[in-house]
């Protein structure tokens, strides 16, 4: 059936604002139990969800009845009497084959269901698009156009994946297996979300390398770099460990492992492929030249985690408003507001920050923080044409998050608000006059008709 969302996403550059209403598209699946799977990123910002069956009005209503941004699924329902009495749900395969039948899609387009064939082309380990989670995706080669937008794909009569993108004739597929897993973990007691290994890793290749930490014979196994903080392997797994195996799984010198239906599949897929968070993996490490086993009880790790998040689910920016300076956290959904082609167009000074989205945050460093605008005024003059610089300190305070701004406004330093910026943006240093701060900062809110002065994190 199609599904119809209206969305409201939030104003990057003015975060106290909502954007203009918007509307999607997708394709949603019956499933048993009055149930309508979709994929979740087209429920982003949502604020009015509606189904048509066979792709005719009525539009009916709907609601979330459970959504997991990382797996990128989600469930839909309507309380619509009668709804499903015309409508079967599909036969989910238990998992994806590529010796299966005759691959296809299906689609609605113009109210007419369309068939589009569809051949097995590879499978690889794709990272969600809302970070932290890997997935054995399948791409097929198809003649659908214009897909990728939840279209079912069989093999025979049974459903073996949807469709999560498509470039030209090329679709990604999230495949039975991990739907199964998603489904499944929804009807438990408590949704137990998916486990990510979070480790940083480099190859084992050299005889020299693997010699060195205590190995014999052919290199094998991965040398572990650090893992990501509070994640599962932390203080588990060890900076110079050899990773041998994990779950039973032998681990290659590049990081591959035998995958009983895929092959050769990164050793990141082991989390999640049959796993959940509070599963324990078994690893097998040489440790200081030693072989030694260790117990790795799996952890989610939630997009919030990293420096620069690439994503905020259905969280509005946090951000401070403060002598007509307008600070906000830095993440990847500000950064995309310069457009598609948002990592070329971005200031050279952000550029630098993005290459750094990956890192995971310190005890001593959370959050970035930037100054995305000042609103001229007599207040703050001599620094309305500063943009874009990334915060250091305020009043000799290390920030890092929004929420420790706005404390540290409360310390002025000899009667003056210093700010203090990273060295390479511009003007390094803000000084304002502490006593008018507060009434200055209204009376630029009122002139500029900002609404709210401050929004912390939940």
């Amino acid at each position: 059936m199609t599904v119809r969302v209206t969305y409201q996403a939030w104003n990057e550059y003015r975060p106290w604002q909502k954007a203009k209403p918007r509307n999607r598209t997708c394709l949603g699946t019956v499933m048993p139990g009055n149930r309508i799977l979709v994929p979740a990123a087209y429920l982003d910002d949502a604020t009015l969800i509606q189904l048509e069956k066979f792709d005719r009005p009525p539009r009916i209503p709907a609601r979330i009845v459970h959504c997991d941004n990382q797996v990128g699924l989600a469930i839909l329902t309507t309380d619509e009497p009668g709804f499903f009495d015309n409508l079967k749900p599909v036969d989910l395969a238990e998992t994806a084959d590529a010796e299966g039948e005759d691959f296809y899609c299906v689609a609605w387009k113009s109210s007419q269901l369309t068939f589009s064939s569809c051949r097995w082309s590879q499978v690889k380990v794709f990272k969600s698009s809302v970070p932290y989670f890997g997935y054995a995706g399948i791409y097929f080669i198809t003649d659908l156009k214009s897909g990728g937008r939840g279209e079912p794909v069989f093999s025979g009569d049974r459903m073996i994946g949807i469709a999560r993108s498509q470039s030209g004739n090329r679709i990604t597929v999230i495949p039975a297996e991990l739907i199964q897993a998603y489904l499944h973990a929804v009807d438990l007691p408590e949704y137990p979300s998916f486990g990510r290994l979070g480790i940083d890793y480099q190859y084992n290749r050299g005889k020299a390398q693997a010699a060195h930490f205590g190995q014999t014979g052919a290199p094998a196994g991965i040398l572990i770099r650090s893992c990501f903080p509070n994640g599962s392997a932390d203080g588990i797994l060890l900076p110079d460990d050899i990773l041998l195996e994990l779950d039973g799984h032998a681990i290659n010198s590049q990081g591959d492992y035998l995958h009983p239906r895929y092959g050769l599949m990164g050793l990141n897929l082991i989390a999640t492929d049959g796993h959940y968070a509070g599963d324990v993996l078994t690893a097998k490490v040489l440790r200081n030249k030693e072989e030694t086993t260790v117990e790795v009880p799996l952890k989610n790790t939630q997009p919030s985690a990293a420096l620069i998040p690439a994503a905020r689910p259905d969280l509005p920016p946090p951000y401070l408003v403060a002598g007509g300076f307008v600070f906000r956290e830095l993440d990847v959904p500000y950064l995309k507001a310069w457009g598609k082609d948002w990592e070329n167009n971005i200031p050279p000074t952000l550029r630098i920050l993005n290459e750094m989205r990956s890192e995971s945050p310190t005890p001593e460093q959370q959050r970035l923080i930037v100054l995305t605008d000042v609103f001229p005024d007599d207040y703050n003059l001599g620094y309305h044409e500063m943009a874009q610089n990334i915060v250091k300190s305020v009043n000799g305070r290390s920030i890092d998050s929004i929420r420790e701004m706005e404390e540290a406004f409360q310390h002025p330093e000899d009667g003056f608000h210093v700010i203090e910026f990273l060295p390479g943006y511009g003007t390094s240093k803000v000084i304002l006059d502490a006593a008018p701060f507060k009434d200055a900062t209204a009376a630029i809110m009122e002139k500029y008709q900002i609404p709210t002065r401050i929004r912390l994190n939940p």
